[in-house]
């Protein structure tokens, strides 16, 4: 790839089209050549990339990365100001979690007036959007956080949506207005109740997909909402936050990331034990979940559930 041609790419996700590779200086003889030979590989039709080496990539991130280039893809094949990139294609641009999110197809919102639909593995909407709803990431129009949040909700379940919500709300600042505006703007879309819900239910205190999941599930199961991110101190100075706390039955329950404890040395092992401890000398009984929990919903919440009448038996 030339220099002129590697700095295109470079601007788009890693693609390129035919017709910018020509302009760079490419002869078709050289294309054929390269796809031919595994330098270049076709992401659609007469889309191109440099093959990347993903093997060691975890495979959120692969998905994310092949999902990008396709929607950088399609964006090139389509009239510039003829669409925005939406919904969990526009999250892919936003750098928000994609978790049970189906990325299949590459969804982006008509401004033209031109008819919606599925054509070619992209989803065109037909959504009303304003000027607000707009922004630009990585020389594409997108929809803005907000709306690619709510947008992407509607197409999936309350605990997919809620993922995506409560990093959005997180790592965005996105205010209480701006909450209610989208409650109104979203009641008539397809799948609007669904996304209103888990809108509602969205927490900014909830700081991984994990947490969020948890959140649902006592939700589903009928058990007390729990305080999120409760600091605690004894005589000795601040102890630590925990991840959800059920005051009435000094219980907490603490969710451990897949990757929390990844090549930690002892140090910081002995460090948790510590904390844990002086959590439980507060009085507190402490229930350690991980991923591996989430798989077995139902046997999850009856150890939540036995803790807390416990807890509240000894009271």
């Amino acid at each position: 790839m030339n220099a002129m041609l590697r700095l295109i790419a470079a601007q788009q996700g890693g693609v390129f089209s035919r017709r910018q590779a020509l302009d760079s200086g490419c002869t078709p003889d050289q294309i054929v050549r390269y796809l031919a030979e595994g330098r270049w590989e076709r992401i659609r039709r007469g889309q191109y990339a440099e093959p990347v080496d993903l093997s060691a990539t975890r495979s959120w991130d692969r998905v994310r990365w092949e999902h990008r280039r396709r929607l950088h893809a399609v964006m090139n094949c389509l009239r510039a100001g003829s669409v925005a990139v939406s919904h969990q294609s526009a999250l892919v641009l936003h750098g928000l979690p994609l978790w049970g999110l189906d990325l299949s197809r590459v969804h982006v919102n008509s401004l033209d007036g031109q008819s919606g639909g599925l054509v070619a593995g992209v989803q065109h909407h037909l959504g009303k959007l304003t000027d607000a709803d707009l922004t630009e990431v990585e020389g594409r129009l997108v929809t803005t956080v907000p709306r690619a949040m709510v947008e992407s909700a509607c197409t999936t379940s309350f605990e997919v949506g809620v993922v995506s919500i409560d990093a959005a709300l997180r790592e965005h600042d996105i205010g209480d207005e701006a909450v209610q505006n989208l409650l109104r703007v979203s009641e008539f879309w397809p799948g609007g109740p669904t996304a209103r819900a888990a809108l509602r239910f969205g927490n900014r205190l909830s700081e991984s997909v994990g947490e969020s999941r948890l959140r649902v599930l006592l939700r589903e199961h009928g058990l007390p909402e729990p305080s999120l991110q409760a600091e605690f101190h004894d005589a000795d100075g601040f102890v630590g936050r925990v991840d959800f706390h059920f005051p009435e039955y000094d219980t907490v329950v603490e969710f451990d990331g897949q990757l929390k404890y990844d090549g930690a040395g002892s140090g910081v092992l002995i460090r948790e034990k510590r904390r844990e401890d002086r959590l439980r000398a507060l009085g507190l009984h402490v229930v350690r979940t991980d991923w591996s929990d989430l798989s077995r919903p139902a046997h999850l919440m009856a150890t939540v559930r036995q803790a807390l009448t416990r807890e509240k038996r000894a009271a």
